[in-house]
């Protein structure tokens, strides 16, 4: 199995590599955070979301 992994500028499946060479940033898996039905920042992400919208950013 093949995992992504990303540094600073690109991303990448070559396992053997730790540093980016271009940007000599450390790679790193991609995966989104775990879902948690108690999320306690919901309500925050929700009210910054409609504040972006109110203002036309999104």
């Amino acid at each position: 199995m093949r995992l992504l992994r990303k540094c600073e500028c690109r991303y990448t499946v070559d396992q053997s590599l730790e540093v980016c060479n271009l940007c000599n940033h450390r790679f790193r898996t991609t995966y989104p955070p775990k879902f948690s039905p108690h999320d306690k920042y919901a309500e925050y992400r929700r009210r910054m979301k409609q504040e972006a919208k109110d203002r036309g950013v999104l």
